[in-house]
């Protein structure tokens, strides 16, 4: 189980990546619950993931996810447990922001779209002196899948620091 929080964005995930222009216009907290559904080997697990996350600044919604994705376990620092994971799946909103939807010309239609896919991503590192709480980066995306739910809709992205525990 993993608790998060930090800043979030309405910009496209191309203006993040390729121009590094995240510019934060609002907060988000989440709280996301996986299950481990099988060991791959080599490190690597196939996970479910439930999410709840509320973002808040200029227009506050909650967004419930589920995902599937991949977890890689390794050890660092004195054999300390660590992890990277990437998860994707659907996301709903039954309040959705109003976001440019389309390409191009395209962009000066505004939607609220209830239905999104999400992407989440998590590093995490064993806490020193704990036995199952880690400390955690995470990003959570939340857009149209390249035209899968929505014309390049692209509702926004978050990045926080949290706490996770391992049972």
């Amino acid at each position: 189980m993993t608790l998060y929080g930090g800043a979030s964005t309405t910009k496209f995930a191309s203006q993040i990546f390729l121009d590094g222009n995240f510019d934060p216009n609002g907060e988000m907290a989440g709280l996301a619950i996986d299950r481990r559904l099988l060991r791959l080997g080599w490190g690597f697990t196939l996970e479910a993931e439930g999410q709840l996350c509320q973002f808040a600044g200029n227009h506050t919604y909650t967004v419930g996810s589920l995902g599937l994705g991949i977890r890689y376990n390794f050890a660092w620092r004195l054999g300390k447990p660590a992890s990277l994971a990437l998860y994707t799946g659907p996301s709903y909103t039954n309040d959705p922001p109003l976001i440019g939807v389309g390409f191009n010309d395209e962009h000066l239609k505004f939607e609220g779209i209830k239905l999104l896919n999400y992407v989440g991503v998590e590093l995490a590192f064993a806490m020193p002196g704990t036995q199952r709480w880690d400390g955690v980066l995470r990003i959570y995306h939340r857009s149209g899948a390249f035209g899968l739910y929505s014309i390049a809709a692209d509702e926004g992205s978050a990045i926080g620091l949290g706490v996770r525990v391992r049972l």
